[in-house]
This record gives structure tokens, sequence and C-alpha cells, in this order.
């Protein structure tokens, strides 16, 4: 059998803390752990990693990245109820492929574990998406509520069926998807 590739052997451990993190908590992950279930080395880790807190960090803006592109990917829509709600979807379709990774970042992000450039690069995401909410304010397509609030108002429920599908282990349902952006979009809309 060929030796896995540098790559595929980090995303093994990637997904491997990811799940010890889920699974126990940050507090609780060790490279023991994650060593145990990625099935490596011990060593392997530190080819990728200066040690957890780097594994920590790094992950974190991995997934970080790849989840604000998701939800910013579609640039083609002009009209700001179409803006959000594109957005919607696309986080939802990140919570339903990939739970446990959304879960990562919520609770990577409330244990504070970013360096100053790291959460600086983070909050340019949340700005991003601030401006993109402000101009939903601006148009009249939003109620003028605050960016943070119309954000969490948005992310709030994906966190509560994100943490019910890994427990669960079952998708969310597409229909109560787009039954709870109804209803959503209804404690956003202006109209």
């Amino acid at each position: 059998m060929p030796k896995p590739t540098k790559p595929v052997t980090r995303t093994k451990i990637r997904d491997a803390l990811v799940a010890e993190v889920v699974e126990k908590g940050i507090a609780a992950v060790n490279v023991a752990g994650i060593v145990k279930r990625a099935k490596i080395s011990a060593g392997t880790v530190y080819v990728h990693f200066e040690n957890k807190d780097d594994m920590l960090r790094q992950v974190y803006m991995e997934l970080k990245a790849e989840f604000h592109s998701a939800i910013t990917e579609d640039g083609n829509a002009t009209d700001s109820t179409q803006r959000v709600r594109n957005m919607w979807f696309a986080m939802f379709r990140f919570v339903r492929e990939r739970p446990q990774d959304f879960l990562f970042l919520e609770y990577a992000n409330a244990a504070k574990i970013l360096s100053p450039d790291e959460q600086a690069t983070v909050d340019g995401f949340a700005k991003d998406i601030a401006a993109r909410l402000k101009r939903g304010v601006d148009d009249g397509t939003l109620v003028d509520l605050d960016t943070g609030l119309l954000s969490l108002l948005l992310v709030a429920p994906a966190m509560q069926l994100a943490r019910r599908a890994v427990l669960s282990g079952e998708p969310i349902p597409e229909n109560l998807i787009v039954q709870t952006f109804d209803r959503v979009w209804l404690s956003i809309a202006k109209n």
C-alpha cells in the first residue's frame, strides 16, 4: 500500500481534531487522542503543526476561510433579498454537508484561541458579512437593526440545526431549512 500524501495525512489530522473537539470539547483535546483517531504516528502531527494550539488555530483558520467562501461565493445577486437568501442556503449547505466543521468553528470561536493577526482576518470576514447585510438595510430590504443582530438571527438557527444533525447523525431535511428561512426572514425583512 502506498504511503499517504502529505495533504491526505493533513486532512486526516484535521478531521480527527474536529471530531475530538466536537465530541470532547477543546479543553479535553490532546494530541494522543487525535493521533489515535487519525491512525497516524505521534510524530506525524509535528510534521504539520508545532503543537496542539497551533493545530487548533490553523484548522480553525482553514475552516473559517472555507465557510466564509462558501457563504459569499454568489457574487451575482444584485437584489438584497436574493443575496441574503443565497448566503442562508449556502450556510445550510455547509452545515448539512459538514456539521462537525460548523460546530468546531463555533466551539473554537468561543474558546478565543486566535492570535491578534488571525483574529483580524476573522474580523474581516465578519465585516464582509456585515457590509452585505448593511446594503440590505440601506436599500430597505432588511429592518434597520444592528448588523451583528441581523447576523445572529441568521446564524443561531443554523447552529441549533447543526447540533441536532451531529447528535442525531441525521442530515437536516431540506423542507426544514426552507421553513426555518421563511420564519427567520419574517424577523429580518422590512416588508
